[in-house]
């Protein structure tokens, strides 16, 4: 009996091969696998300033790193969370990803700015957790309600 062959279908995936096609894509779907995976990165890193945080209060001396230093990593935790993961993860996988599907068009409008913020936010989130922000330290006083002295 012969079994015809399966024409292999290209899609989003398997069109261009290699990390040139993926860091210049202007693929909406591509964009948005670029944000999911920088998005799940953020969300482990933040998860390592967190369980930094919980190895600090796990004895009552608190030995494992200075308390300015742990001021950072309570803020880093959470502008790492909030801002790297929390607030574009919606937004910029969801919304890349099936928005244009939904609405019955091809491609975003333009998607060279869709893959440049793309791109900036990659390089908002080197800069504030790979050194740029670790220059607070503030722990919950970077909230401004809180900087307030009202007694």
């Amino acid at each position: 009996m012969n079994v015809p062959d399966i024409e292999r279908r290209e899609h989003y995936l398997n069109i261009n091969y290699g990390i040139r096609s993926w860091l210049l894509t202007t693929d909406h779907k591509r964009i948005a696998w670029l944000y999911l995976l920088s998005v799940t990165l953020f969300f482990f890193i933040g998860g390592i300033f967190a369980t930094l945080i919980r190895l600090e209060l796990l004895t009552p001396q608190g030995d494992l790193v200075q308390s300015e230093t742990y001021n950072k990593l309570f803020t880093m935790h959470g502008v790492t969370m909030i801002f790297f993961f929390l607030i574009p993860s919606i937004p910029a996988v969801l919304g890349n990803f099936l928005v244009p599907m939904m609405i019955g068009a091809r491609d975003l409008a333009f998607p060279r700015l869709n893959l440049a913020s793309w791109y900036i936010f990659i390089l908002g989130g080197v800069h504030s957790d790979g050194g740029g922000g670790w220059r607070g330290g503030h722990g919950m006083d970077f909230l401004y309600p809180l900087q307030q002295h009202l007694f």
